[in-house]
């Protein structure tokens, strides 16, 4: 799905919601008896030389549970050296251009980095294991579980399957603003009792005061009487908020993870499938007033704490209907204009002058109104390239991927109007003082993606010519100093350096033709006896014949001849 710059990208998440997600985790296998069990494992031991230690279960040939299992201080004591949070490099791959570092919660990062070695061994072990991955974590253990599955998910090959799947249980936030923008939210579900204050242990007592940590992925509350799941991040943060600043007895207060686990599996069967599934479905269709019931939060606890939970979903269905319909309408639009470049490319082809051309001189209606369709697909195209930037990077690379060839077709069709529009009215130099930010990118990008042709694609371009466009999207803009520097030979006001400058631009010019017209990118359209390079050839001939007689190149030579009638046609 395409999207607009200033949204969030609509992805392949692994599942469509936050109900799915919680729902396939509760009443599946993933979590049961055995996992509860190491909760119970967990209470049972000393302290640890580490605050944690990664264990590894192969419980199933097809299944893998990595659990870190935290010193049992630190579950009364988790991140003792405080809430403050510090860039972190190790984790730039989730970096993005509005938000240029990720920052990580100090002491979660300090306790990821002491097992970097161990855990470096651990991925390597796991990147290609087959089948359902795991990866779980209380208290501080969760911590550290959210880190290594972000730093799991970067190395992973992108086709793979099976990805793995992140469950904590009351554990604290662990970063800012930049995690909440990643591909991978939905890898991610929280467990929160809504008697454990550590989820919240770093946000202010006070829902006025302001916190530069921020949720991600599905969070899942639970309480007595049932549970409610939810993957809005201002609603996630309130409520966090809340059970923190109520629950007596602070971090004394051991919270039973397990009893908990069981309780809503025994629920989640009782119920039956049909049920279970409404118990965790979208809160546009169950009513998220409803759940927040079920967890404790009743009509007087969200007006105290100035929760309007009305307005928040309304805002959220409101936004969900507009970006569908628009981009459904703007995705139409887009074919639609493409489709109309491409007819006025054939009626100008038709007029012996080539598009680029009839744009340039704009003798007739039609050629004012392409630059309505220009406009369009600038807007459109320019976003996009602003959203692959704004994405971290390699969620960016995976997205650009995905519109890469649409973006490469419509360079090549309209930059050559940006150039026709930028020397028709006096610009000079192009390449470096009109060329736009998006088109340098989407570039960049191609050149970065395609591989050399091999000879089969280059006997494939020979009988595809006639139909190309032509795929250096700055080729009017060296025909243009081409004419500049023709020009400038024939100035009698021109100096012997200016001369000789335009000479040597000139026979650049001409080595640089003649490599597009071998490697069959160059459009026949160049070729037209209205066109610009016609223009040019004619002018350059012209001083070739009065001044430089006996110059010959392999241009020179292929024009002369006329064999460029025959471009298109056969092999030259």
């Amino acid at each position: 799905m395409l999207i607009k710059r200033g949204r969030r990208m609509n992805q392949d998440p692994l599942f469509s919601s936050a109900g799915e997600l919680a729902n396939f985790v509760v009443t599946s296998n993933l979590i049961d008896y055995d996992l509860a069990k190491n909760f119970e494992f967990q209470r049972g031991q000393t302290a640890f030389p580490c605050s944690v230690q990664p264990m590894v279960y192969h419980r199933t040939p097809n299944r893998t549970i990595v659990v870190f299992i935290p010193s049992p201080d630190s579950t009364q004591y988790p991140l003792p050296e405080g809430g403050d949070l510090v860039p972190s490099p190790e984790f730039k791959f989730l970096c993005t251009k509005e938000c240029p570092s990720v920052s990580i919660n100090r002491a979660a990062l300090t306790l990821f980095l002491s097992l970097h070695g161990h855990l470096s061994g651990l991925k390597a072990q796991l990147t290609d294991r087959e089948g359902q991955l795991i990866i779980t974590g209380h208290s501080l253990g969760g911590s550290v579980a959210s880190l290594f599955t972000l730093y799991l998910l970067d190395s992973m090959d992108k086709k793979r399957k099976c990805r793995p799947i992140c469950i904590t249980f009351g554990s604290p936030l662990i970063g800012n603003f930049g995690l909440q923008h990643s591909q991978w939210n939905s890898f991610f579900l929280h467990l929160v009792s809504n008697k454990d204050p550590v989820p919240g242990l770093f946000l202010p007592s006070s829902q006025s005061q302001t916190t530069v940590y921020k949720p991600f992925g599905t969070y899942l509350f639970c309480s007595e009487l049932g549970c409610a799941c939810f993957d809005n991040p201002d609603l996630i943060l309130k409520l966090l908020t809340v059970i923190s600043s109520e629950v007596a007895g602070g971090l004394l207060q051991v919270v039973d993870y397990g009893e908990i686990l069981r309780n809503l599996k025994n629920k989640a069967i009782w119920k039956g499938p049909q049920l279970a599934g409404e118990r965790f479905a979208d809160p546009f269709s169950a009513g998220i007033i409803m759940k927040l019931e079920t967890i404790g939060f009743d009509q007087t606890k969200l007006l105290q704490h100035n929760i309007d939970i009305r307005r928040m979903e309304a805002e959220a269905r409101s936004l969900t209907k507009k970006t569908k319909a628009s981009d459904i309408k703007e995705l139409n639009d887009i074919k639609k204009y493409m489709a109309l470049l491409e007819w006025y490319k054939k009626k100008s082809k038709d007029a012996k002058k080539g598009y680029y051309d009839c744009f340039k001189s704009g003798e007739f209606r039609r050629d004012i109104a392409v630059g309505e369709f220009m406009g369009h697909l600038t807007t459109y195209w320019e976003d996009m390239v602003a959203e692959a930037q704004w994405k971290p990077q390699t969620e960016g690379a995976s997205f650009r991927t995905g519109w890469l060839f649409s973006g490469t077709t419509y360079r090549r069709m309209v930059e050559p109007l940006d150039i026709a529009a930028f020397y028709r009215d006096g610009g000079t130099d192009y390449i470096n003082n009109g060329r736009s930010q998006h088109y340098k990118l989407l570039q960049q990008w191609y050149e970065e993606d395609v591989k050399p042709p091999s000879r089969d694609q280059l006997d494939s371009r020979k009988e595809k010519v006639s139909d190309l466009l032509t795929e250096d999207s700055c080729f009017w803009a060296y025909v243009e100093e081409a004419i500049l520097s023709c020009e400038s030979l024939k100035n009698a006001n021109s100096s012997p350096e200016q001369k000789e400058s335009s000479w040597d631009n000139l026979v650049m010019f001409g080595e640089y033709v003649m490599e597009q017209i071998e490697n069959y990118v160059v459009s026949p359209e160049i070729f037209l006896e209205e066109s610009s390079f016609m223009k040019w050839w004619g002018e350059y001939e012209d001083y070739i014949n009065t001044n430089r007689n006996f110059y010959s190149s392999r241009l020179v030579n292929f024009m002369k001849r006329r064999s460029y009638k025959q471009y298109g046609r056969r092999a030259i």
